[in-house]
């Protein structure tokens, strides 16, 4: 596939994606190395159990109007 064949979202992310992989190839993981701390890891692993068990999150839009942010806002 060429870029010209991409649509508009599609490049978006190609370009998006390369910013993120070249920023960090330049700066590294700012956390490698780091330990995470016990409290933070269990809530975590609390969260990612409720998720896989089925939990129902709260969904993007609910939030974006909770906190006042329009999805626009967040992607442009």
């Amino acid at each position: 596939m060429q870029i010209k064949d991409l649509t508009e979202q599609q490049l978006k992310n190609l370009i998006r994606n390369t910013v993120d992989e070249t920023l960090d190839q330049y700066f590294g993981d700012q956390d490698e190395g780091k330990e995470v701390q016990e409290a933070i890891m269990k809530n975590l692993l609390e969260i990612q159990g409720k998720r896989t068990a089925g939990r129902a999150t709260i969904p993007a839009e609910e939030v974006y109007k909770k906190y006042g942010i329009t999805k626009n806002e967040l992607f442009s």
